[in-house]
């Protein structure tokens, strides 16, 4: 199932709900696997707490350390540059902070690689087990 970790540094619980809702919309319009399957962790920290460029973010200069590591099954480059570009302009858009850009990692799996309510994905799912995972990325 595909989730996101997302490391920024701490907000309140209105700015996580719009983060969540705006991250989800563009999960959903870049890849084929529907919103409902998808998940999030903020995982946040207090000033102080991170570096970028050797430097220690001090909660007022520069740009804090912003992360997003997306797993997900193997998707096409269009999706991957259409998830990053979404993720991007989501996670900007709902700080209202159009200079804090996050570095996005994506992270690919077979359905072999993952287990849900105790059994691999592969096994679980019959879309999942028909579905291939291993093929060559075309460049376009």
């Amino acid at each position: 199932m595909p989730c996101l970790e997302v490391t920024m540094p701490a907000v309140d619980v209105a700015i996580k709900q719009t983060l969540a809702t705006n991250l989800t919309d563009a999960f959903d319009e870049a890849t084929s696997f529907g919103r409902d399957i998808f998940g999030i962790r903020f995982c946040e920290y207090e000033v102080g707490n991170a570096a970028t460029a050797g430097q220690v973010w001090d909660g007022k200069a520069g740009r804090p350390y912003l992360h997003l590591l997306l797993y997900c099954p193997r998707v096409t480059r269009k999706t991957k540059q259409a998830l990053v570009a979404g993720l991007t302009s989501a996670f900007t858009e709902s700080l209202i902070k159009p200079d804090w850009k996050p570095v996005i990692h994506i992270s690919e799996h077979p359905y072999d690689n993952v287990g849900v309510e105790g059994e691999l994905l592969s096994d679980a799912y019959e879309q999942c087990t028909a579905a291939k995972f291993y093929y060559e990325l075309p460049r376009d």
